[in-house]
């Protein structure tokens, strides 16, 4: 019996350590998101910018 509870503590332990390494995973991906969404916007509005340069010149 106490080998089934050590063999049940250990994979509970494995199971809230890999649950951490998620959060943590998850965290980093959500920085890296919103990073990516800001920089997305900058390019917009940089290809904005350039289109309306460009536009009197194509009439």
């Amino acid at each position: 019996m106490a080998d089934v509870v050590d063999r049940l503590e250990a994979e509970i332990d494995r199971l809230i350590e890999r649950h951490q390494a998620l959060r943590e995973e998850c965290r980093r991906l959500r920085e890296e998101n919103r990073l990516l969404h800001r920089e997305r916007g900058e390019v917009a509005a940089e290809v904005d910018r350039i289109l309306a340069r460009l536009e009197p010149l194509l009439d």
